[in-house]
């Protein structure tokens, strides 16, 4: 199911969690990288940051498209979700979720393969689990708080 970028539903705002869910599909992956810009929008997060998480985010919505649901791309559904995290107004957690089955990386990966490092360049923290219902790519922004990286 897809939900499209819907302008008659007022889309949730920071600090309001926000979930979306479409097909996994590489069109659906602007829509969704789109509504998470929107709700990181406002003067909470730096422009460097919001570019990160949500650069970080779509290259997690693009594992899915192309890796979770093998020959058969599209055939599932690929979940975004965000929200802020307690204790620092400007630390966010973002969840890249599908339904497919993990596949682990090809010995030799040629041009591909470097998403997960390019994922964890971005953001603070960058957790995955894979079990036989899906995937969850976990993204952790700790903003400028105490706890956040120098």
């Amino acid at each position: 199911m897809t939900i499209p970028d819907d302008e008659a539903r007022p889309a949730p705002r920071w600090p309001h969690p926000l979930v979306v869910s479409a097909a996994a599909q590489g069109s659906q992956v602007r829509v969704l990288r789109r509504r998470l810009a929107a709700w990181l929008g406002g003067d909470h997060l730096d422009g460097d940051a919001v570019d990160d998480v949500v650069s970080a985010a779509s290259e997690a919505l693009e594992n899915c498209c192309d890796h979770a649901y093998g020959a058969a791309p599209g055939a599932g559904t690929m979940t975004l979700s965000a929200h802020r995290l307690p204790g620092d107004d400007d630390a966010l957690e973002v969840d890249v979720v599908d339904d497919g089955r993990w596949r682990s990386a090809p010995t030799d990966p040629g041009r591909r393969g470097r998403g997960l490092a390019m994922m964890r360049a971005l953001v603070d923290d960058v957790t995955v689990e894979a079990g036989p219902g899906g995937t969850r790519i976990r993204l952790v922004h700790h903003g400028r708080g105490a706890d956040a990286r120098p």
